[in-house]
Order: C-alpha cells, then structure tokens, then sequence
C-alpha cells in the first residue's frame, strides 16, 4: 500500500497539535477560574452573561462562514480564481465586520431587557452584575466573529495550526486577568468583571 501523502498527513498533524493546546489552555483557564469565582452569584451572573453574547459568535461566526463562504472561497481557489477569490473575502470580512458591530451596538444599548430575556432566573446584584458583563464581553465577541473568518480563510490556504491555536492567546488573557484580580485583592463581582475584559481582550488579540 502506498504512504499517505505528505501535506495532508502533516495538516492533520498540525490541526491535532493546535487543538490539543486550545484545549490544554481552557482546562487551565477553568483551573484558575474555579478557586475565584466558584459557585458564588458571580459565577452564575458571569455564565449567563457568557451564553448571550456567543450568539453572534454562532449565528454569523460560526454558522453563515461554515455554511456559505468556506465552501465557496476553496472552490475559487482550487479553480486558481485567486483574484475573485480575494474580492470575495474582502467583501465577506466587511459585511461581517458591519453586522458583527451593528449587533454589539444592539447588544451594548440594550444589554438590560436583552439579559432580562435571555437569564431567566437571575436577580438583584446577579442581574446588575450579568448586564455589566453582557456590555464588556459584547466588543470582545465582535472580534471573535473575525477571529472565525480568518480561521476559515487558513484553512483554506492549508495554514492550520494558527487558526486552532488560536484560542490559547484567549484563554490565556482571561487567566491573566481573573489572577491579577485575585492578586490585588477584589472581590468576587471585580474578578468577574476583570474577566469579562479578558474576554474581550483576548478576542482582539
């Protein structure tokens, strides 16, 4: 029988490697989190607050580039229609930057009745704080939808191990924040906050 080719053996290789360590870095990140933040109100204000912003992430992040763009770009570029191919992902990445930030514009203006909707169940400080959160990580995600259409754009050029390593500068900026929180002694709700602009700083780098 004979070898697998070359490029494709060294992608898979390279794909494993960068989510192995995209996985490393969130285990630690949780490891970290924990002893903080715990089964406090924060933790539970934080956690809602996580889940609403990811929709943008998954609607136009994640669903519309898997589902439209990918498949359409590789199949330029395999045609050697480069430079088609190159005003399509421009025009992909500026339509998705416009809406991406129209929506965290919503999100930021309307962050109070959006959480009231989306958190069933949470009350008091744990609602005021989960809108605070809602409001820092909001810009973060915005990022993170571009995050998803360069990872799609390596992708396709055969560039893997960026685009799946990615996420441990993310998790990485979070562990910083919620220890520098913790360093400097904050309470519980301030480490919350701190790492919702990890979050936020972590999907601009």
């Amino acid at each position: 029988m004979s070898a697998d080719p070359p490029a494709p053996r060294r992608g898979s290789v390279l794909v494993a490697a960068g989510i192995f360590a995209s996985r490393v870095a969130g285990l630690a990140r949780e490891a970290v989190i924990q002893p903080y933040l715990g089964l406090t109100p924060a933790a539970d204000a934080f956690r809602a607050a996580a889940r609403i912003p990811n929709l943008l992430q998954n609607l136009f992040g994640e669903g519309v580039l898997s589902a439209s763009f990918i498949p359409v770009y590789s199949g330029l570029l395999e045609q050697g229609r480069t430079k088609e191919a190159d005003r399509l992902a421009g025009a992909v990445a500026g339509l998705l930057a416009a809406v991406s930030g129209a929506f965290a514009l919503v999100f930021l203006a309307f962050a109070r009745p959006i959480t009231r909707v989306l958190a069933i169940g949470l009350r008091g400080e744990a609602f005021e704080l989960a809108v605070s959160l809602v409001r820092i990580m909001t810009v973060g995600v915005a990022f993170l939808v571009l995050a998803s259409w360069c990872l799609g754009v390596l992708n396709s050029h055969r560039k893997f191990f960026l685009s799946y390593a990615s996420p441990v500068v993310w998790n990485a900026a979070q562990i910083v924040a919620v220890l520098f929180g913790a360093a400097a002694g904050w309470s519980t709700e301030s480490i919350a906050k701190a790492l919702a602009a990890g979050m936020t700083v972590g999907g601009i780098l």
